[in-house]
């Protein structure tokens, strides 16, 4: 349902409400167009949730709506579902709110250090004044902050009081003294050492009620933390001098060290202490989250001096790819340097200028070899006194919160689809829609970055492997294809997709991989090369848009008698015009080149030559230019071109879809041409081609094109790619009515026709099938091959027609067996038989074998063999019966099976008496 729809989109993009700058996101007349609803039909969804409490809604105008649960985790409890303002939904903030989980605060708290916090809960809120815990982690990871934090968090939860202290003992200080040690940590009674002249307290009794934090504990010597188990064990310390009965102390006890606890900790200490906390070192954090520390320790920055920051995108680059040995400490210090440069050369002015120059010498010195780190962000970055941290960490690229929304939005309806609640036809539609919407945002809202080194560097790449595989995979692709990947990739590539369920991408890859193999294999060979040429990180998610992008589009092998490329000057106008054209035609027509305006016509000739390699299958093609080409680019390329050519100058939407709808008509190049030249005052020139017309044979068949196009996959399987010869299916009436008139003879230079019925074409040979399957197959294949490649090829063409012939046939004879296997089979034992007896079987002959001994081999698997042939069993039969036996051997080890001799009796008159009556031309 679309209100669902609504629903689940508000939910995602409440998490990014900013109410400083609210996006029409949360509109009315947006929610409307995007969900295709009248808008009269989006508000009476979003008020009826308005008055069930799951949305709130904000009376300014234009008029907001926000999920409430959302919010309300985000920021505050709400009292009200509708406010007036702005103002009044953010003076609802009234300071009562409920307890802070000021771990929630902390950067990775749902990622890297998630673990780590609920350790740290786990020791607060055990009984009896909770468990004493010890934090381990390099220097900087930031071991002292999450103490303060624990101090902090038990204080908003009541564990303990609000005055209760927290105090830090650094025990490096004491590691060669250990009296001191004791003396300050316990404290101490009048007369115990000479300068005790009263009673002291120490770090115990002073964090009595809070926190003790024990830093650097491994500079204690065994000694010392022998001193420690008393308390440990009973909760009691003894200060120095004193031997009466001990002081009970409630006290939290936090250890932390930087060292390997094995090698360091006696065994008894490490036992005493059940909780240990690991913290990562900042390198093998997310990217994701080094980025949002980087960018809340300038915000930190500049809310403490005050002024406004402009930090440059190339500095924030910088820093997410330089290696902080001293982690998150190092990080924040760099930082604080950096801030500390820019401020000691600031000349007026509200706003410091942060840029790669303020660095500390210290990272200046790695720049060469971080001289190559990119970055998603293409502008520079600026905080001031109303910056909120939450802000900025979410919104900081529109076009990835956009992307993240839209890959939610693509698992929930597969999970609609899943739990039956929507066909896929449904699903498959709304889907495309969303991500063609998406991919239209990407494009047009970014036109600014439009000339990014990044984006120029990917949609080259894509450009090239779209090209690359267009032919393997008889893929024919829209031309914005290629910008819409490239932008997707720039602003998703150093993102890991967050809150996306691992599982259901694989599981929807799955689906999607058994639903649309072809296509599946396409994204996959695009995407690895990509990964290998520009050193990104595929996710799930991305095989899953592309595939679902390419299917929207409606990418399938071409059944386009005349092919349309655009060439025009500009980054995209020809991929614009092509794009329009192939969405209001309803079928990817149109290809596109978008050229520079100092592009050279020897440049355009080959884009042209290289389009015309890659599809071979068109029997023309039309090239709309848009101005000065058409008497330049033909000279360059009328001589390589091997299919007629139509070049029409001064392009225009208008004229795109004029001519895409002649060629979905089927008219021909020439009519088109004619057409054209009445109805738009445009000039145009045919060139046919010359010399170099590239080979084929044309199937045709009396019942009708789908008989032709068997016949024709027959022998395309047949005749062996290297030797350039093009199978082509045709209707009959067409060609027996137009003669050579037919487009195909001016492409082509067509060897024969073969058939069931005789067209009567002047100069062009025709064979029937009859006469290809039968024994005079090989006579009728050195006639038509012997001028173009070898004896020996000629005879394996031979063999694979019958082969391929009989194993359409065998299909529908075997029900159990791999019927590939089978004839691979069958083709051994015949290659042996031949070589024993130096007999060479005729066509017929062959054809009729492979059919029998494949139906016998199932038999045999069945138990169902003839055990008795009436036929005649003479001395000429046994002499061949050796022979037979000794070839049927592959066979028999293969299966398994045993041949009865009555079945090779059986056999050897197929072989040398009587060949079975095959219906040649009920098979095409």
């Amino acid at each position: 349902m679309r209100k669902d729809d609504l629903l689940t989109f508000l939910i995602n993009q409440t998490d990014f409400f900013d109410p400083h700058e609210i996006s029409e996101t949360f509109t009315t007349s947006h929610l409307a167009q995007r969900f295709g609803l009248q808008r009269n039909t989006a508000s009476h969804y979003l008020n009826q949730l308005v008055a069930e409490g799951v949305l709130i809604k904000i009376n300014t105008r234009p008029v907001y709506f926000l999920h409430k649960t959302s919010f309300e985790q985000q920021f505050y409890p709400l009292s009200y579902n509708e406010f007036t303002s702005v103002a009044e939904l953010l003076a609802d903030d009234n300071g009562e709110r409920e307890q802070r989980d000021h771990f929630s605060l902390l950067i990775g708290h749902q990622g890297s250090l998630k673990k780590p916090i609920e350790q740290l809960k786990t020791a607060l809120f055990y009984p009896d004044n909770g468990l004493p815990l010890l934090i381990t982690g390099d220097s900087g990871t930031g071991k002292s902050y999450m103490a303060q934090l624990m101090h902090e968090y038990a204080i908003t939860h009541g564990l303990i009081s609000a005055s209760a202290p927290f105090v830090t003992f650094n025990c490096a200080q004491y590691a060669s003294n250990p009296e001191l040690l004791a003396a300050n940590l316990f404290g101490y009674v009048k007369g115990a050492f000479t300068g005790a002249n009263s009673d002291k307290t120490g770090a115990f009794e002073a964090a009595d009620g809070g926190i003790l934090f024990l830093d650097e504990v491994h500079r204690l010597h065994a000694e010392g933390q022998e001193k420690l188990f008393t308390w440990l064990d009973k909760g009691e310390i003894y200060r120095v001098g004193e031997t009466a009965g001990g002081h009970r102390v409630s006290v939290r006890l936090v250890f932390a060290t930087t060292e390997d606890i094995h090698s360091t900790f006696l065994t008894t200490f490490i036992r005493r202490i059940p909780i240990h906390v690991a913290l990562p070192e900042l390198e093998s954090r997310s990217r994701k989250e080094k980025e949002a520390l980087i960018l809340q320790f300038f915000w930190l920055e500049s809310k403490k001096v005050g002024l406004g920051l402009r930090i440059s995108s190339r500095l924030l680059s910088v820093l997410a790819h330089y290696v902080f040995r001293g982690n998150v400490g190092e990080l924040k210090n760099v930082i604080k340097y950096t801030v500390a440069s820019s401020f000691a050369r600031l000349e007026g002015g509200q706003t410091l200028k942060v840029t790669i120059h303020d660095l500390p010498e210290s990272v200046m010195a790695q720049f060469p070899a971080l001289n190559e780190a990119m970055t998603g962000q293409h502008e520079d970055i600026e905080l001031d006194e109303n910056t909120s941290l939450p802000w900025l960490l979410h919104a900081q690229d529109a076009a990835r919160v956009l992307i993240h929304d839209v890959q939610l939005n693509v698992l929930t309806l597969f999970e609609k689809y899943r739990s039956v609640q929507l066909q896929w036809e449904d699903v498959e539609l709304r889907i495309g829609n969303e991500i063609e919407a998406l991919f239209d945002r990407l494009i047009f809202d970014n036109q600014d970055q439009a000339c990014s080194q990044m984006l120029l560097l990917i949609t080259s790449q894509v450009r090239e492997e779209f090209y690359r595989l267009e032919k393997s995979y008889s893929i024919q692709f829209n031309g914005n294809c290629i910008y819409a990947l490239g932008h997707y990739l720039v602003h998703r590539s150093n993102v890991e997709p967050a809150r996306i369920n691992a599982e259901r991408c694989k599981q929807f890859e799955r689906f999607l991989e058994q639903k649309y193999p072809l296509l599946y294999l396409f994204c996959e060979e695009v995407l690895a090369s990509l990964t290998r040429r520009l050193d990104l990180r595929i996710q799930g998610m991305d095989r899953i848009l592309l595939l679902l992008w390419l299917n929207k589009t409606s990418v399938q092998i071409s059944q386009l008698v005349t092919k349309a490329v655009i060439l025009a000057h500009g980054y995209a106008t020809a991929s614009s015009i092509a794009n329009v054209a192939n969405r209001l035609l309803k079928q990817t027509v149109y290809e596109s080149f978008d050229m520079p305006l100092d592009v050279t016509p020897q440049v355009i000739a080959q884009q042209v030559t290289e389009y015309v390699e890659r599809n071979a299958q068109a029997s023309s093609l039309v090239i709309l230019v848009d101005m000065g080409s058409l008497n330049d680019i033909h000279q360059y390329f009328s001589h390589k071109v091997s299919m007629p050519v139509t070049i029409i100058n001064n392009v225009s939407t208008r004229m795109a879809l004029y001519v895409g709808e002649r060629i979905l008509q089927g008219d021909y190049l020439e009519t088109i041409a004619c057409a054209i030249a009445k109805d738009f005052p445009v000039e145009h020139k045919t060139i046919w081609p010359e010399l170099n017309k590239p080979k084929a044979i044309i199937t045709t068949c009396a019942t009708g094109i789908g008989a032709a196009s068997n016949l024709c996959s027959l022998l395309k399987a047949s005749i062996p790619q290297e030797l350039g010869i093009e199978v082509v299916a045709y209707e009959y009436e067409t060609l027996a009515q137009n003669k050579k008139g037919e487009p195909i003879f001016s492409r082509f230079d067509v060897l024969a026709l073969v058939g069931t019925l005789d067209p009567r074409i002047a100069d062009v040979p025709y064979i029937s099938l009859d006469t290809l399957i039968s024994g005079q197959g090989n006579e009728v294949l050195l006639a038509l091959f012997g001028d173009i490649t070898s004896h020996e090829n000629v005879m394996h063409i031979n063999e694979c027609i019958v082969k391929n012939f009989s194993l359409r046939r065998v299909i529908e004879s075997v029900t159990i067996l791999d019927t590939s296997k089978v004839i691979n089979q069958v083709e051994q034992f015949l290659a042996r038989y031949q070589h024993l007896t130096a007999i060479t079987l005729p066509n017929d002959r062959k054809v009729a074998l492979y059919i029998h001994v494949s139906c016998l081999i199932e038999r045999l698997i069945r138990q169902a063999a003839i055990q008795s042939y009436a036929g005649c069993r003479g001395q000429c039969q046994r002499n061949h019966l050796a022979a037979l036996r000794e070839a049927f051997s592959v066979i028999e080890t293969s299966y398994s099976v045993k041949i009865p001799e009555a079945e090779l009796f059986y056999i050897h008159d197929i072989l040398h008496v009587e060949t079975e009556f095959l219906q040649y031309d009920q098979e095409f």
